[in-house]
């Protein structure tokens, strides 16, 4: 018979089993009030279309307007202005012509002392006068020297000496003749000429002015025509060729003009890698002006129509710098999904970008694509 006050004695095996039990109800017990993750919600947003594009327009360049021809006149002998064309101005008054004034081939502008000019005319032609003595003194000697030499009554030295003065005298008549035919030419370059027909830009001198051959007295330009310049990179020259007709536009959104390429330059521009091109354009009615600044454009060749996707839609590649991507939205048993897909971003477009990597008519997120991730399930917004 067991006495009732005796402690029943248990095994280690038995208490290990029994923490084992009181585990296992605590964890499903937990389990049993646990409550269901909700499922992601879909994340708006709204898809555009990828189209084609093909770009209809060209490479645009500045060009400057200068004169068909510029050139600067100058006396061409020292000497002080006496006289600069006199012509009547707007208010019926005489002034000197100047700035802005046309003038033709041939017209007088201005004159310097003749007298100058003509006191070394008649200097030259005396020193001839004086050459031509001598040398009829010495052709006389020599005539008499050749006489006596063949008659054996001289001798050879002194021969020798009357056809050396004979040469030598023969020698200053040409140099002095050559001199006056300067002074001459001088005299007549008294009076400074307009070499061609044109429009006066710059006038330097007045009455009094001490004019010589280094500073200019007058700038001329013609105006007939004028060159457009500009310059193209090594990347666009192949748009641009001898005889080219290409229209230019001034920068006042006047009428267009049209001209041919007359000149592209065969070397870049040392300091901007440019070519520099030259197209020359009728001026007749005087309405291009030198130093306006006229737009120009070079036609791109055609190529073929590229995707093309909002630049909205454009994200960074997950995971690698200066990657792009865009989020392709497809239908998934009736549920739209989101897949990124790297894209390779080209020429912009207004508010789009060409990218290649897509295909007309897939659909991409537009709006709300940087909150998107792979396999994202997708809201469409109207």
């Amino acid at each position: 018979m067991t006495p009732s006050n005796t402690p029943i004695r248990f095994g280690r095996a038995q208490t290990t089993l029994s923490m084992i039990v009181v585990v296992a109800i605590t964890i499903c017990g937990g389990c049993q009030h646990e409550p269901t993750l909700p499922a992601k919600p879909a994340v708006a947003v709204r898809l555009a279309d990828v189209t084609p594009y093909q770009s209809s327009e060209g490479l645009r360049y500045s060009a400057s307007l200068i004169p068909y021809a510029q050139v600067d006149v100058a006396f061409r002998t020292t000497g002080y202005v006496t006289n600069v064309k006199q012509i009547k101005s707007a208010d019926g008054r005489t002034r000197n012509i100047g700035t802005g004034d046309y003038v033709t081939g041939g017209t007088v502008l201005a004159q310097i002392r003749r007298q100058d000019l003509k006191n070394q005319a008649d200097e030259s032609g005396a020193q001839v006068d004086a050459a031509v003595a001598q040398h009829a003194q010495a052709e006389q000697d020599f005539n008499r020297a050749k006489a006596l030499y063949a008659t054996q009554s001289l001798t050879k030295p002194d021969y020798d000496q009357a056809q050396a003065r004979f040469d030598s005298t023969l020698a200053a008549v040409n140099q002095a003749q050559a001199a006056q035919r300067q002074a001459q030419l001088t005299l007549s370059d008294s009076q400074l000429e307009a070499p061609l027909s044109g429009y006066i830009i710059a006038r330097n001198i007045d009455v009094g002015t001490l004019a010589s051959p280094s500073s200019t007295a007058f700038t001329i330009a013609d105006t007939s025509r004028v060159k457009a310049t500009f310059g193209v990179p090594e990347d666009a020259l192949n748009l641009v060729h001898q005889g080219q007709q290409l229209t230019l536009q001034l920068q006042n959104g006047a009428a267009q003009y049209s001209g041919r390429v007359t000149s592209i330059s065969p070397s870049a521009d040392a300091r901007n890698r440019v070519f520099a091109v030259e197209v020359t354009l009728s001026n007749r009615q005087n309405t291009l002006k030198p130093g306006m600044i006229a737009s120009v454009e070079l036609g791109r060749k055609r190529e073929a129509p590229q995707p093309s996707v909002p630049l909205s839609a454009i994200v960074p590649y997950p995971g690698e710098s200066g990657q792009f991507a865009v989020v392709i939205a497809e239908q998934q048993s009736g549920q739209w999904k989101a897949h990124v897909r790297r894209v390779t971003v080209g020429e912009t477009h207004g508010s789009s970008v060409s990218a290649t990597g897509v295909h007309a008519g897939e659909k991409v997120a537009a709006i709300g694509a940087q909150l998107l991730k792979e396999g994202d399930s997708l809201s469409v917004i109207p």
